[in-house]
């Protein structure tokens, strides 16, 4: 996050809605007809079959009146919590859960509304032709016979769902949160924080709603027009809030102001805060620099540089990826040119986020914003899983998909669910608020979800600083060398009044904000490389075109555009931003990994800095072609859990963890297990039960405890470790599952495995590198260490997330990854990427790899001493509940991982037990389609896609399917051309 945790995440998502200026009421042609009915299934090709959920609930409208019931009582508004139940209960649901079992932990995800579910028509316009039709669950189902109309109902329904969460993304995304909530320590930093991240001004802004036709033709013409739009539907609701204050949300209180209208320039800054830090990777390269530096000052400089390229993992052999029988080769330089390398003297920056305002803290934050702006620092770092299952192990002889994003807990949440139906636009999903579009749902006949990929599209240069005038530079000078001359930063002042609210103190705060720039990104900060001033500046292929990957999402949701596995590769090559995109339709399942993915140059590190003088500029961007894609792999299988994308993908320079083992290593073994009791073919419920075994799984514990235990096999172990070591053994055999025997159990069913691991864990790892990394300063977390300063990734991402009870666990396994290559080294098992000769002298002490073990069992030991401390003396081993954070922090292990919702405003959510799932979850199969329909389906072999000339798989189209096709090619050939444009 800006602060804190920042995902490299979503979800997804991104884009959004952003039109000109206007925001009166859209043109509607003459001919727009009736707006038709919810007919329930109408187009539908997933016949019942396709099933969501999204805890707690759809409803996030909290007015007064119900703030003041929730303070008396705890009510909570109708629909803000249905959902919640049905979510939670499915880590209990039966080991032999069948389909006709899924309506109790999923609601219907079919177009339209049941005949009798109605609950409410709004007609939001006189004008407009469209009516939102909400169902027992309180989702909008928004028909209009214009695409136009469909846009106002978005927009309309949208505001009444998420409005305040909305109100505060946009000042996020402007740098204004102080102007909007009060001037406040926490709201300055942020400010100035997304402002070097995305420093927009107004102009800026609007200059990209206005690039939108040149850039995409008539497709962004289209864009733009339901986006005009999706602002005036806002407004109307923002409208009639005014006036009726049922419709207000009672967070508004705090601000003392009501809404402002939306500006269509709004929906741009919201896709800057959520596409600029959860759509992209990479930008850590000053930090590699530290710790490449570090490194060679302890190991020497060739082992150091060996030691780097061990622990940073770039193109591990044996790291899991989604793709498992092609090569994507990406970012894989030749011999490097040291040159463009530029290593700054320190990391420690200047002149970067400014000191706050003199007594900013005498102002307390306003509730509702410090829920809403913890709810976006606590987003997961990693977001989302996928599993996809091909027709040829479908017991129903048609593909299934179990997926969606982890964007954690949040009350409301940060996504929204809609339906919607005009000329043009037939989808059903989920939207990030302020964006109305369905970034993640089904079409008519198939169905998309997205995992984080953190693809490298930042890079970070250091800029020269020179003297235009001649003579010596300043430290921080504003100026910098580019292909011979002296070039003058763009210089931005962004200024904002803090005016203090209720039980605030002191006259309003005006606040600056200055920014620079050059011509390839944002200044970070100042510092020196060989001695000489230097500006750090962050470069993102995605900045100043925050809205462009609307594209891909506005094609997905047009029938005529999306009919088929193929053409929806080429709406996924429109998503500029860095995501695995999975997906299912009647026959096929697909993967894309998105990304506008900048070229390097063959003779630039891409884990290092580069300077910014001219000789290590991007040379375009990586074609469709080149991304790591596929339909209908041989294996049958597509599992996405932020992992790997392909062989050869290489990780970003943020990335750590690309090593032997990752979380979706969970899912992948239990859709095996499915396979193997189910006859080789699955239902929806198989994949269901599939991933909830992965959702309760210490992964940790699951892929280390045997390789540890077949590494002391035969050792003279204590009885006190043997006994610790059995109780792993035991837990990991039956999948070393972090779970209550049964709903309402106070401890976990295996409560001292669980313990003993989260205590040993980080022992190991200290075992094993503190003596590479100890001297560098080690990171802690109630009463327990967790994290190498030097290195970018903690050691073990536990359920509670220091704090933050996200959900989302285990997901940088890096240093388990390190645990397993080093134990199976020891017993002289092969590995992919061995250990460089210095790393493999320095490990566990001065006679390396042979002091191992003494290391292990010295670990163990000192684990059994804490234990016994931390469960008040006792030395009974299968008794024990607590390790040292949940005794540190007086709960019960259950307690301490349970997941906990952040309200995104006044009213709150009761905690859940911990589960490693998405937060909206889709389960779908399509018994047929549109394709299916008109032509035989023939069974096919597997086939790649070539993206790059959408290249078919299976039975030739007819006509008409050819010449769509080859209007798609063409247009998709506009798009690559474009590209290098950009």
């Amino acid at each position: 996050m800006l602060i804190g945790r920042r995902a490299a995440v979503a979800v997804a998502l991104l884009i959004g809605f952003a039109t000109s200026s206007m925001t009166t009421v859209p043109k509607v042609k003459a001919d727009s007809g009736p707006v038709p009915p919810p007919t329930y299934q109408a187009g539908d090709y997933a016949q019942g079959n396709a099933l969501s959920i999204l805890p707690a609930g759809e409803n996030g409208l909290v007015n007064a009146a119900q703030a003041l019931a929730f303070e008396a009582n705890g009510t909570r508004p109708p629909a803000s919590d249905d959902q919640l139940a049905k979510y939670a209960n499915l880590l209990y649901a039966p080991n032999n859960l069948d389909d006709s079992q899924l309506g109790n932990y999923y609601n219907d995800e079919s177009f339209g509304v049941p005949p009798g579910d109605v609950t409410r028509v709004e007609t939001p316009s006189s004008s407009v032709p469209v009516n939102i039709y909400r169902d027992t669950h309180d989702v909008p189902h928004i028909y209009s016979s214009t695409l136009a109309g469909a846009g106002f109902g978005i927009g309309y329904a949208q505001a009444e769902d998420r409005l305040f969460f909305m109100d505060v993304l946009r000042h996020y995304g402007q740098g204004t949160l102080s102007g909007f909530l009060g001037p406040s320590c926490t709201w300055e930093r942020m400010d100035h924080d997304q402002l070097l991240t995305a420093p927009y001004t107004q102009a800026q802004a609007q200059a990209q709603l206005d690039a939108m036709p040149q850039e995409f033709g008539a497709k962004g013409q289209r864009l733009l027009d339901l986006l005009q739009a999706y602002s005036a539907g806002v407004n109307a609701f923002i409208n009639a809030a005014t006036t009726d204050p049922s419709l207000l949300p009672a967070d508004y209180a705090a601000p003392a102001a009501p809404p402002a209208p939306w500006q269509p320039t709004d929906s741009i800054y919201v896709a800057a805060v959520i596409g600029g830090i959860l759509g992209k990777g990479g930008g850590n390269e000053v930090g590699n620099a530290a710790l490449l530096q570090y490194l060679q000052g302890h190991l020497g400089a060739v082992a150091g540089k060996a030691a780097f390229a061990d622990f940073k993992e770039q193109n591990d052999p044996d790291a899991p990826t989604a793709i498992t029988d092609r090569s994507f080769p990406y970012e894989i330089p030749g011999p490097v040119d040291p040159a463009t390398t530029a290593i700054p003297d320190s990391a420690s920056l200047t002149g970067g986020p400014t000191d706050t305002t003199p007594n900013c803290d005498l102002s307390p934050p306003s509730v509702p914003g410090l829920n809403a702006a913890q709810a976006l620092l606590r987003l997961p770092h990693d977001l989302s899983n996928a599993l996809v299952v091909d027709a040829a192990h479908s017991a129903g002889g048609h593909p299934i998909a179990v997926f969606g994003p982890q964007v954690g807990y949040f009350a409301p949440q940060v996504l929204a669910l809609e339906d919607v139906h005009a000329p043009g636009y037939q989808a059903e999903g989920a939207s990030i608020p302020g964006t109305g579009l369905v970034e993640l749902g089904r079409g008519v006949d198939f169905a998309w979800s997205a995992t984080s990929a953190g693809s490298d599209i930042v890079d970070q240069r250091l800029e020269l600083v020179c003297n235009p005038n001649g003579g010596a530079p300043q430290p921080e000078g504003t100026s910098y060398l580019f292909n011979g001359q002296c070039l003058p930063m763009q210089k931005e002042t962004f200024t904002e009044v803090g005016v203090p609210k209720a039980g605030g103190q002191g006259a309003p705060a005006v606040i600056n904000h200055t920014i620079y720039l050059t011509r390839h990104g944002v200044v970070q900060g100042w510092t020196t490389a060989q001695g000489k001033p230097v500006a750090v500046v962050d470069q993102r292929s995605t900045f100043n075109h925050e809205l462009d990957s609307g594209i891909g999402f506005l094609d997905w949701a047009d029938p005529a555009v999306t009919h088929d596995a193929t053409s929806w590769l080429a709406g996924a090559s429109e998503i500029y931003y860095t995501f695995n995109w999975l997906y299912v339709d009647t026959r096929d399942i697909a993967e894309f990994t998105s990304g506008l993915d900048p070229i390097r140059p063959s003779n630039v590190d891409p884990n290092l800095p580069t300077w910014g003088t001219g000789n290590a500029e991007w040379q375009g961007w990586l074609p469709p072609d080149g991304h790591a894609h596929e339909i209908n792999p041989p294996s049958g299988l597509l599992v996405s859990w932020n992992q790997k994308p392909a062989p050869g993908f290489s990780a970003s320079d943020a990335t750590y963890s690309y090593g032997p083992l990752y979380r979706s290593m969970t899912l992948v073994e239990e859709l095996h297990h499915q396979l193997a009791v189910h006859g080789g073919k699955l239902t929806r419920a198989n994949v269901v039960s599939a991933m909830q075994v992965g959702a309760a799984a210490d992964f940790d514990g699951r892929e280390l405890v045997p390789e540890l235990a077949s590494y002391l096999h035969g050792a003279a172990l204590p009885p006190t470790d043997s006994a610790m070591l059995s109780q792993l053994e035991s837990w990991a055999a039956g999948g070393a599952l972090r779970r209550r025997a049964k709903h309402g159990d106070t401890q976990y069913a295996d409560a001292a495995a669980v313990a003993i691991m989260d205590e040993l864990e980080p022992r190991l790892i200290r075992a094993f590198f503190d003596p590479i990394f100890a001297a560098g300063g080690v990171g802690s977390y109630a009463g327990a260490d967790d994290s190498y300063r030097v290195v970018p990734m903690e050691w073990v991402n536990t359920p509670n997330n220091d704090g933050g009870r996200l959900g989302s666990a285990y997901d940088d396994s890096g240093w388990a990854g390190h645990e397993l290559r080093l134990l199976r080294e020891l017993q002289h098992k092969p590995v992919g990427q061995p250990f460089s000769p210095g790393v493999s002298a320095a490990v566990c002490g001065p006679q390396g790899m042979n002091d191992c073990q003494t290391k292990v069992i010295n670990a163990l030991n000192d684990t059994y001493t804490a234990m016994v401390a931390a469960n008040g003396g006792s030395t009974n081993v299968a008794a024990w509940t607590n390790d040292t954070a949940t005794h540190t922090a007086g709960q019960g292990m259950p307690a301490f991982d349970d997941i906990g919702f952040q309200a995104v405003g006044l009213v709150g959510q009761p905690n859940i037990d911990w589960q490693n799932r998405p937060t909206f979850q889709q389960v779908v199969m399509f018994p047929t389609g549109r394709v299916a329909a008109l032509t035989a389906a023939a069974p096919r072999a597997p086939a790649p896609a070539a993206v790059g000339h959408l290249a078919t798989t299976g039975p030739p189209r007819d006509a008409a399917s050819t010449g769509m096709l080859l209007v798609l090619a063409a247009a998709a050939l506009l798009a690559f051309r474009r590209r290098a444009r950009l």
